[in-house]
């Protein structure tokens, strides 16, 4: 799947590459004025993205049923899988000293990465004693925004064609959700944060001519552990009955993407 969009990407990147230098009467095999990669860009990207999570685990905070303190490091659900499409803007400048290019580039984007998946009902030990994980609460995530601040280094393999690596910081919207099935009354909670981690990846960028340039990237985002679901203290409405709070959650981002920049400076 990753390698049809790589080659899809490239071969859309490919066309458009051709169809604007027709555009802008460029004959096929000429040199497109853009050969200087220093410079300032702004752009647009779209691409699919997904994700994975160990799933949802107890911390030694975690309260089960509301009152029963927990052990730390106890599954209570099994991975959970998220994907979507992704899609936004991204703006940065380059330097290019020979055939080397350096650069920092700043992205964001809106995506709906969601995945669900029940608790296993596996018995977990608590303060008053065992108690099984409820296999009818569902548990959810959602990645709502992603932004990324990177640094880039490239080699121009020719003339107007660069290869890039890139790392540095991610941070994004992230919701974590559980409720009970097969109640009428609301039993169910939602608590969002913006979380922090850290990204490394590559692509290929293409000189279009005129300041216009196409490019195909993945990268790979790790958001770490985290908690998450505080703010259900007791069992009662909006809480899952025989559910638990104050969990460990991770979560780990594949993204492949194609885009198009203008240098305008």
């Amino acid at each position: 799947m990753r390698k049809l969009f790589l080659g899809s990407a490239l071969l859309l990147a490919s066309s458009l590459g051709t169809a604007f230098a027709a555009d802008l009467g460029i004959a096929p095999g000429a040199v497109p004025a853009y050969t200087n990669w220093s410079g300032c860009y702004v752009g647009a990207s779209a691409g699919t993205s997904s994700g994975r999570s160990d799933g949802f685990s107890t911390t030694p905070s975690t309260l089960a049923l509301g009152f029963a303190s927990v052990a730390g490091g106890f599954p209570i659900t099994n991975s959970v899988n998220l994907s979507s499409f992704i899609g936004g803007f991204q703006g940065g400048c380059n330097y290019q000293i020979g055939a080397w290019v350096w650069g920092f580039e700043v992205d964001g984007s809106a995506t709906n990465k969601s995945g669900q998946t029940f608790g296993n009902g596996t018995t977990t030990p608590t303060s008053i004693g065992p108690l099984p994980t409820n296999p009818g609460v569902i548990y959810e995530l959602q990645e709502r925004w992603l932004t990324t601040a990177r640094g880039r280094l490239g080699w121009t393999i020719w003339n107007n064609a660069m290869i890039y690596v890139t790392g540095g910081g991610a941070w994004a919207k992230i919701d974590a959700s559980e409720w009970l099935t097969g109640f009428s009354a609301i039993t169910g909670v939602q608590q969002s944060v913006w979380r922090s981690g850290w990204t490394v990846g590559g692509g290929l960028e293409y000189a279009l001519g005129y300041g216009w340039s196409v490019k195909s990237e993945y990268l790979y985002v790790d958001f770490g552990d985290f908690n998450t679901i505080t703010g259900c203290p007791s069992v009662g409405p909006g809480c899952p009955a025989g559910a638990a709070t104050n969990l460990n959650v991770n979560l780990k981002d594949h993204i492949f993407r194609a885009g198009m920049n203008y240098k305008f400076w």
